[in-house]
């Protein structure tokens, strides 16, 4: 798996774990887009604008109910994006 689709999975992951928690969450939408446009520098940065926006109320959903979340997930996301995928 190469780079940018390992890091599309993280994101992917993070979704599928929570997308029925949150009704018409459009993070698979708005990642993959973000990388078919902007490939790699483009899926980070959507990423990180994801961790700075207005998500707090999902990630509180997210965490509430003991499921992965984009912060939860960040190192890890950050470490294939660098090139040090564990």
């Amino acid at each position: 798996m190469d780079r940018g689709a390992a890091m599309l999975a993280v994101v992917l992951d993070v979704y599928e774990g929570g997308k029925d928690l949150i009704p018409a969450w459009k993070l698979k939408e708005h990642a993959e887009n973000a990388f078919a446009t902007g490939g790699v520098e483009g899926l980070r940065r959507y990423y990180e604008a994801c961790l700075t926006g207005s998500g707090h109320r999902v990630k509180t959903t997210l965490e509430r109910d003991r499921r992965k979340t984009l912060e939860s997930e960040r190192e890890h996301f950050m470490s294939i994006y660098l090139g040090a995928a564990r």
